[in-house]
């Protein structure tokens, strides 16, 4: 099988390059000679433009794929949704192979890729109207493995990566009135939202999500825009906009943590790792110190579900790297690795404290790293605020407030 990979960031949606793979599975890319010519770099770590000719990845243990590609297949839910999709196509999952997933993402992927030929049936690629509630009942079918059928709106929406909770791209009118499938094209006036759906009565995940990103916005981390939307059945799904791609504007390109430097989602990182690259990348003092505001606020929170897929950047070919906003704040464990972080400092990665941060912030040169610790304090001892203006019961938000190390600090 072979795949055209094309760069949708720039207005001639420029060839960057072609995927092929061999009769042992193994996976090859090849640069155009004319994309190497333009000198965007979209993967300076692991896949170089100095890279010529056919290169397979040397990393087969995180990926059969390059990082730059694997950011674009689906996580945990997405893979979920892929597999029956495959099923009712009557296509064994042992068969479907990583470029079948790749094209079956088509021009839709996370970020700035496309891939071609678009192998996704045509219903997926149509606007259509959808019922966030009739989403819900599809997922809930998915989780418990017997879909009746599945609906083209959640299998275009659910293939978006961004981790393992049931979710789905919709795209709603600038009232959330009306709504359609955001897998593929929308009406003009229409915005992309990613939602994450509250399945459970008893757990209110959305309006925790909201409380934290607030108070993470509080503390002046750079956040998406979000808000909680309530269906007919009293459940309230937490909604984020989409922010690698705007309507009348340009996809952005975005890159993952893990697949720029190929580091998996069950290996530990490292914050002083995570701050060294976001200072080659962007080349800019004011991200790393961004990127040093979200370690602190991660770890005082307890947001230790805090991985490699978990921090991002994106790439404006004019302007350069800048971290992308940040997303899947919540207070979360980690569940490769009970009672430790995903993320941790100076290989400690449990029990962390202000000292630690601290010790981060000399080693990597940040500024004034106490006014930014004690900000980062300030906005959490603030939580029963947040909670109570995305509706969290106060015995829940309690519940959670004994949680986050910063209410003791």
């Amino acid at each position: 099988m072979k795949l055209d990979v094309r760069f949708l960031g720039i207005p001639d949606q420029a060839l960057v390059g072609s995927l092929a793979d061999d009769a042992r599975g193994r996976i090859f890319f090849q640069y155009d000679p004319a994309w190497i010519a333009r000198g965007i770099e979209l993967s300076p770590v692991r896949l170089p433009l100095s890279l010529t000719g056919p290169v397979t990845t040397p990393t087969p243990g995180f990926s059969p794929l390059f990082g730059l590609f694997d950011d674009s297949m689906p996580d945990w839910w997405g893979q979920r949704i892929m597999r029956h999709h495959f099923a009712e196509l009557g296509i064994p999952w042992n068969r479907v192979r990583a470029l079948d997933k790749l094209a079956c993402q088509g021009a839709f992927s996370l970020g700035a890729l496309s891939y071609e030929p678009d192998l996704s049936p045509a219903s997926f690629r149509g606007t259509l109207a959808t019922e966030v509630s009739d989403l819900v009942a599809a997922a809930r079918q998915v989780l418990a493995g017997d879909p009746e059928h599945l609906l083209p709106a959640l299998v275009r929406g659910g293939l978006s990566p961004g981790g393992a909770q049931p979710k789905a791209l919709v795209a709603f009118d600038e009232h959330f009135t009306h709504a359609t499938a955001g897998g593929g094209p929308s009406p003009p006036d229409f915005s992309l939202w990613l939602v994450k759906f509250q399945l459970d009565a008893d757990d209110p995940v959305g309006r925790a999500e909201q409380a934290v990103t607030r108070m993470a916005a509080a503390a002046g981390i750079r956040t998406p825009e979000t808000r909680l939307y309530e269906t007919a059945d009293g459940l309230t799904h937490f909604l984020t906009k989409r922010f690698d791609r705007q309507p009348g504007l340009l996809p952005r390109h975005l890159h993952t943590f893990a697949g720029l430097t190929h580091t998996p989602v069950r290996e530990l990182i490292d914050y002083g790792d995570l701050l060294g690259l976001c200072r080659e990348l962007t080349l800019r003092e004011t991200e790393v110190e961004e990127t040093f505001l979200r370690a602190s606020f991660n770890i005082a929170v307890a947001n230790d579900d805090d991985h490699a897929r978990n921090h991002a950047f994106l790439l404006d070919p004019a302007d350069g790297w800048r971290l992308a906003p940040a997303y899947d704040l919540t207070r979360a464990g980690y569940p490769l690795g009970s009672g430790y972080r995903a993320a941790g400092i100076n290989g400690r990665f449990s029990n962390l404290t202000p000292a630690d941060l601290r010790q981060l912030g000399r080693e990597q040169g940040v500024r004034r790293i106490d006014e930014k610790i004690h900000r980062v304090i300030d906005a959490i001892r603030r939580w029963p605020e947040f909670a109570a203006e995305a509706g969290l019961a106060e015995g829940h938000a309690a519940m959670l407030a004994t949680e986050m190390p910063a209410i003791h600090w």
